[in-house]
């Protein structure tokens, strides 16, 4: 009887260490499991904003460098212009029909530039309006997300 009672309190004994140990394992695991989440939810967060930054900051330097361009061209296509336009004074008949043929093409290519720039300048506008516009989404949906692993 004594060897019985002795073996089931040993038993009783083992199994209550046991158990007690595990349930303490269990939590730290699962505390260091939400603190891994938290820190990797800051680090999305982060690299998010460090890329929406990027691409913006690509994307005006593009816009800022086809504008320059397209300007350089216009101001030329304009200093043509000017230049057939007093050659166009100054001479006969048959020259004017030529020298008016080409003036009329050359401000036909002007106007077509300045639109152009205004519509890539449209463009470009909304781009970044859209590009600002996922920076707010993807801050409310990190927002939205975070309950669930805290």
């Amino acid at each position: 009887m004594k060897t019985n009672f002795l073996s089931l309190t040993m038993i009783t004994l083992m199994a209550g260490t046991i158990l007690t140990s595990c349930g303490k394992t269990t939590k730290d695991d699962a505390s260091a499991v939400k603190e891994d989440v938290t820190e990797l939810n800051k680090d999305l967060v982060q690299g998010a904003k460090d890329t929406g930054t990027e691409t913006k900051e690509a994307v005006e330097a593009d816009w800022k460098k086809f504008e320059a361009t397209s300007k350089l061209a216009i101001e030329s296509s304009e200093a043509q212009i000017k230049e057939l336009r007093t050659k166009v004074a100054t001479v006969n008949k048959a020259e004017k029909v030529k020298l008016t043929a080409k003036l009329d093409e050359l401000e036909k290519k002007n106007a077509e530039l300045k639109e152009k720039l205004e519509k890539r300048g449209i463009a470009f506008k909304e781009d970044v309006n859209e590009i600002n516009q996922s920076g707010i989404t993807t801050k409310n949906e990190t927002n939205i997300l975070r309950p669930l692993y805290y």
